[in-house]
């Protein structure tokens, strides 16, 4: 049998423990409704081995064990499986691209049809960083005309303790990595170490519980945003998943994702690249 108490994050051997192995992930999933089974096994492994070291369990058996008596373990290990790793601005070249080459053009097509509507998802927010920072572009790009239009940004996570931190708004310095000093200037009020968001930017944007495999709450958006997302999951269930939100994109619509995030192929034929190296996509009528 597999000990894992010194676990490297290996992979869980065939036999008895391999079988524990699934039987705690589908534990898992009826009981928070999220397949795991869908995610790599090394980074399940690596992440189930912190928190069976905490609780001495030896073997997956033995941990499923402690899952099922101990609700608080439960939510230890779901906040241990999500990745919430984020700051304003995350890869400063990428938003700039965001900024010119997507948001900008939506802003004036929007404007020439007299359509001042734009509608964003933000997939895998985590604590916020990423849809507060669309919210201040747009607010920094419509300036005085902000009133006259209607925004609806929408960002959803699995993780409800830090939709709750976002949508409290307020941040540490380690959120400001890339973030100009003017954007902390005018958006932010200083209190000590903390940094609390502008209301008015808070009110932009909304905080759902998603999972990211079924319907948001639009059926359209004008630009998806899903980065470092991806890369938690298997090749197989990242193309069903860019699938999925190419379903909710509308034609002429942008997807981000990660700069280390790759299209899988067979979906080239449904985007065109508004910049590539930076993993920027418009959605387009398929080629036949």
């Amino acid at each position: 049998m597999k000990m894992v108490s010194e676990s490297d994050g290996s992979l869980p051997a065939v036999g008895s423990e391999g079988r524990a192995f699934g039987a705690l992930l589908t534990y898992i999933r009826r009981q928070r409704g999220l397949d795991y089974g869908q995610y790599k096994e090394s980074f399940l492994c690596r992440r189930l081995a912190v928190r069976m070291r905490a609780q001495g369990a030896d073997t997956y058996q033995a941990y499923l064990g402690v899952l099922c008596s101990d609700e608080a373990e439960l939510d230890a290990l779901f906040t241990a499986l999500s990745i919430n790793v984020s700051y304003f601005f995350r890869d400063r070249v990428a938003f700039d691209a965001l900024r010119h080459a997507v948001l900008t053009t939506l802003i004036a097509e929007r404007s020439r049809a007299r359509q001042r509507r734009l509608t964003v998802w933000s997939a895998g927010c985590a604590a916020g960083e990423e849809p507060y920072s669309v919210a201040m572009i747009l607010t920094d790009l419509l300036g005085s005309a902000l009133s006259r239009w209607e925004l609806q940004i929408h960002a959803t996570d699995i993780d409800t303790d830090v939709l709750a931190r976002a949508r409290r708004g307020v941040y540490k310095a380690t959120s400001f990595q890339d973030l100009q000093v003017d954007f902390v200037e005018r958006y932010f009020a200083q209190s000590g170490d903390r940094y609390t968001l502008q209301p008015a930017i808070r009110q932009l944007v909304a905080f759902r519980w998603h999972n990211l495999t079924t319907p948001p709450l639009l059926p359209r958006y004008d630009l998806i945003l899903c980065r470092n997302v991806l890369i938690y999951f298997p090749r197989q269930h990242q193309e069903r998943i860019v699938h999925h939100l190419l379903d909710h994109l509308e034609m002429g619509g942008c997807l981000m994702l990660g700069m280390v995030e790759m299209l899988p192929l067979a979906l080239y034929s449904r985007l065109e690249a508004v910049d590539g190296r930076l993993r920027i996509y418009r959605k387009v009528k398929r080629k036949t």
